[in-house]
């Protein structure tokens, strides 16, 4: 009877040992997809969730050849979390823009070696305010908020503005779904931009901003995105944003096309930008796009 009741006692002791590598196993597996995923975050930085705004209706079926005469100002969001960026341009090869986010960790050294690339212009990539945080938005710092008094939304954008004056020849915005809505606030922000005599892009992340409209109102030089070309990051998907703005280029002259320096966009665009150019699109740089 002793001896059976140690079996058994042997029996649970060792599923119970079991049970706990199992679970410190799962929990191990749950570490290590967390610490990859803020890897990932912190890599290709705060990955941006634009609001669908009102586009240009197009086809639902697309021609299979665009050939045209059409021009493209392409701007890469987000850059300063990937100093590998340059790397990946060397092999794009094309006039382009980079908005670079100013609390990023290689922003201001991307910004020093870009500046004096014949075919590179810069943006400084101002954080506003979004209509909704979570836990992506949430890593982005440095926003600009509409509670903030006038006074101290100058003082930051000063702040900006002189680290990376002599580098930039305008701004853009991240997210800012909000802030740019808020007429009041924009024009601070705008003044600044008009007294700097730097550009300004609508990023359009909202149908209610008032960016480029108060900029033309302005004297701003000024102009707004057409197409997000990833806000999928699915190769597909960014395919078909990129031919409607090879459509829009078409049909109206020049398309303002928005990208993110991701490795996915990158890598895309490193294979399709030969088949572009031989579709007899050029490519320009932002400041050519504006009025």
């Amino acid at each position: 009877m002793k001896k059976n009741c140690a079996k058994h006692g042997s029996g649970v002791l060792i599923l119970f040992l079991v049970f706990l590598i199992l679970l410190t196993g799962l929990f191990l597996l749950e570490e290590i997809k967390n610490k990859s995923l803020s890897f990932k975050l912190h890599k290709e930085g705060p990955i941006e969730k634009h609001i669908k705004t009102e586009e240009k209706k197009l086809p639902a079926i697309l021609p299979g050849k665009l050939r045209g005469a059409g021009q493209i100002a392409l701007i890469l969001d987000d850059v300063g979390w990937n100093p590998d960026i340059t790397n990946h341009l060397k092999k794009i090869q094309i006039p382009i823009t980079l908005a670079i986010l100013p609390d990023s960790p290689f922003g201001y050294q991307i910004a020093k070696q870009m500046a004096n690339k014949p075919d590179v212009e810069l943006l400084l990539h101002i954080p506003l305010e979004p209509e909704n945080l979570n836990s992506e938005t949430k890593i982005a710092t440095g926003f600009l908020t509409t509670s903030m008094e006038n006074e101290e939304l100058k003082e930051k954008m000063d702040g900006y503005l002189k680290k990376f004056e002599p580098y930039i020849v305008g701004i853009n915005h991240h997210m800012g779904s909000k802030f740019t809505a808020d007429q009041e606030k924009m024009a601070v922000i705008l003044e600044e931009i008009k007294e700097k005599k730097l550009v300004y892009v609508d990023s359009l992340t909202s149908k209610n901003s008032v960016g480029y409209t108060l900029a033309r109102q302005m004297g701003i030089k000024t102009g707004k995105r057409d197409v997000f070309i990833d806000n999928s990051n699915e190769p597909d998907q960014i395919s078909r944003s990129l031919e409607k703005a090879l459509l829009l280029a078409k049909e109206n002259g020049t398309a303002i096309v928005i990208g993110h320096a991701r490795i996915t966009t990158l890598k895309f665009l490193e294979d399709k930008i030969p088949e572009i150019k031989n579709e007899g699109y050029t490519f320009i740089p932002i400041t050519k796009a504006l009025k």
